[in-house]
């Protein structure tokens, strides 16, 4: 089979070409995505600024003593911005999703026409994520507009791992030159599924989108040398390609951890006869355009690499690095002031709730803000056992996902990192730290 540019063929890898093809059938069948652009065309935050956009128990700082002191009107505005929050970072992860879409589905395409289905698909989603994008932008800029007024748009985050000065330039070319070359040496035999879209890439030296920051390239956790080492493995190999959607699957199970208790409260909305603000009902529209997506995850991940060759001990090595790299980045840690961000060391989110704490939500002086980031995260309250379930579902969840896959580490497949970080007290401790940092910079800037 080594070195074989025939696609392979059984009775399994036929029935998985098959779920493949119902499932883009029915994705393009719902018209979900047709609903999020009307509902984004039609958007005007006056007309939905005056109620909750999920429960409130999702909302940024709920469960903490300043959120028990907030007024209705900041509870909503907090409520609103949480929305925002997820948003902002779902917007990124997805254009990330987008170039690794195109790079996998090059490989798929190069597999042989049975695997032309995958790209189709690919395809497809990638213009459903554009559509998504742009909904979750309009929203955003409107309400951070009308609540945070020019100043949410002053000194706004970056990816800092965009900015290589020149001092670590040199050094940087070279890691990038070592690890492609690595990859390419490892992988010597398989040149028939390089990635067309990853060969032009290559060309113009350019295996990353490095403007996004979101699940994967956020935050700048993962070295940049390292993310284009991970797209020449998924462009390059039939199984990598395949477990590039292990990643993805984590990613897709994240959203859906917070999003769907969204999706339910607009059921319970529409159940009751209220009024549905168009951000709920993005997000449930949302929910379900994304579940074709997580189903293609679910079937590249743990399906259809059990149809290809045997992985090599290096494939294994690379798609367990990943998935060890996003536990350590992503999901060892919990915030207490926001559900869903899984952060063991968060310096950005204290600077962003200082930030919100000065603008007119609240207006107040650098002092009483310091005061009440220390209440707020440094000590054990409501939010934290919150932020702790919603981590202790989606680790549920992704053990599930991981016992299946064979080719794991165990320290992967148990996501043994991701349980160690459920702790309150590891918060909390890990917050102090951070807080008599960001208070001393602070001190420093005034």
């Amino acid at each position: 089979m080594k070195g074989s540019t025939k696609p392979w063929t059984s009775s399994t890898l036929k029935k998985h070409l098959q779920l493949i093809e119902n499932n883009h059938q029915n994705n393009i069948d719902s018209g979900y995505t047709e609903k999020i652009e009307e509902l984004d065309k039609n958007f005007k935050y006056s007309n939905n600024r005056d109620r909750n956009w999920s429960e409130p128990e999702l909302s940024i700082l709920y469960g903490t003593p300043l959120y028990q002191a907030a007024s209705p009107s900041q509870k909503i505005a907090l409520n609103h911005l949480s929305w925002v929050f997820q948003y902002e970072h779902t917007a990124q992860s997805e254009a990330e999703t987008i170039h690794y879409n195109q790079i996998t589905g090059g490989s798929f395409s190069a597999m042989g026409s049975d695997y032309e289905a995958i790209a189709r698909q690919l395809e497809h989603e990638s213009a459903q994520e554009r559509s998504h994008i742009h909904a979750f932008y309009k929203v955003n800029y409107q309400t951070l507009k009308a609540l945070l007024g020019k100043q949410a748009f002053i000194n706004s985050s970056t990816n800092k791992s965009d900015r290589t000065s020149s001092g670590n330039l040199q050094s940087s070319t070279y890691q990038d030159y070592a690890l492609r070359s690595i990859a390419k040496i490892m992988l010597k035999g398989k040149e028939q599924y390089h990635s067309q879209y990853l060969k032009e890439l290559e060309a113009q030296n350019k295996l990353i989108s490095t403007s996004t920051n979101g699940f994967f390239h956020g935050r700048g956790a993962i070295p940049q040398s390292l993310l284009r080492f991970f797209a020449v493995n998924w462009g390059s190999s039939p199984f990598l390609a395949c477990q590039y959607y292990t990643v993805r699957f984590i990613a897709n199970m994240l959203l859906k951890n917070k999003e769907y208790s969204i999706h339910t409260y607009c059921k319970k909305l529409q159940k009751q006869g209220e009024f549905v603000p168009v951000p709920t009902a993005i997000s449930y529209y949302h929910l379900l355009d994304e579940a074709f997506h997580t189903t293609t995850s679910l079937f590249l991940a743990r399906d259809l690499y059990k149809d290809l060759p045997k992985p090599t001990e290096y494939e294994k090595f690379v798609v367990n690095l990943a998935v060890y790299m996003i536990q350590r980045s992503n999901l060892n840690g919990i915030s207490g002031v926001v559900v869903n961000r899984f952060y063991a060391d968060d310096p950005p989110l204290m600077a962003n709730i200082y930030k919100l704490l000065q603008s007119p939500v609240f207006d107040l002086s650098a002092p009483e803000a310091l005061s009440w980031i220390e209440k707020c995260l440094c000590h054990e309250h409501e939010g934290f056992h919150q932020s702790a379930k919603f981590h202790q579902r989606l680790l549920s969840e992704l053990r599930q996902f991981c016992a299946r896959l064979d080719y794991l580490w165990p320290i992967n497949r148990e996501m043994r990192l991701m349980a160690s970080g459920g702790s309150i007290e590891k918060a909390i401790q890990n917050n102090i730290k951070t807080f008599k940092q960001f208070s001393k910079t602070i001190a420093q800037s005034n």
